[in-house]
């Protein structure tokens, strides 16, 4: 797995800064950026997962067949994500980064609730500041609806007072088995130390799949 050049690190990392800022002044404490009753949900919830039809960054279709036979974490956010998205991506490639090749079974999936404005090449640059493994899937609205409501993903578009808008939405990556069946959930806000926990949990539970 390799390194993100520092750079382009820097640059999501001022332009979240500068995102959270802004967004801040805009809507003060009016929008819950992650629902906590919805992960907890999550976490306990069964049947999570199931057929999608997606775009990948790299303008090819992607559906749930091509995460079959793979261990995959998936996460629903948007590219403009002030601290949520980031902060996640940030979490997974620093663990991915850190288990190396043992991680090479390992799917990372960035799903964009965001479709209007999150384009092939936009989720592209995105994904690949972060790792050049994760993937990022785009597509229609309603698309992206089908696909948010196979894996129990709540996400609300907020107009803000600018003309502009935001998008609250579920915080929890999820992570899946080879076969599909959901397996355990990130919290935003966990630890690095936990999420590896999980993160080899998960790859030793699907070792040779």
């Amino acid at each position: 797995m390799a390194n993100r050049p520092a750079s382009r690190i820097d640059r999501i990392v001022a332009t979240t800064v500068y995102a959270a800022v802004a967004l801040t002044l805009a809507v003060g404490a009016a929008i819950t950026f992650f629902k906590e009753d919805v992960d907890r949900w999550i976490a306990n919830a069964s049947g999570i997962g199931g057929p999608f039809e997606l775009v990948s960054q790299d303008g090819k279709p992607f559906t749930q067949a091509d995460l079959l036979g793979h261990p995959h974490v998936i996460y629903f956010g948007f590219t403009l994500c002030p601290d949520l998205c980031p902060t996640t991506l940030f979490l997974l490639a620093s663990v991915v980064q850190s288990l190396g090749e043992k991680a090479a079974p390992l799917k990372v999936v960035f799903v964009s609730v965001d479709p209007e404005r999150d384009t092939v090449p936009v989720l592209k640059e995105y994904v690949s500041a972060f790792d050049d493994s994760f993937i990022g899937l785009t597509g229609s609205p309603k698309a992206i609806a089908a696909a948010a409501k196979e894996y129990r993903i709540y996400y609300r578009k907020i107009d803000l007072d600018n003309g502009d808008y935001t998008i609250d939405h579920t915080a929890s990556a999820m992570l899946f088995n080879a076969d599909g069946s959901y397996a355990d959930s990130i919290a935003y806000n966990e630890t690095e130390a936990s999420a590896q926990v999980k993160i080899e949990k998960l790859l030793r539970a699907n070792a040779g799949s």
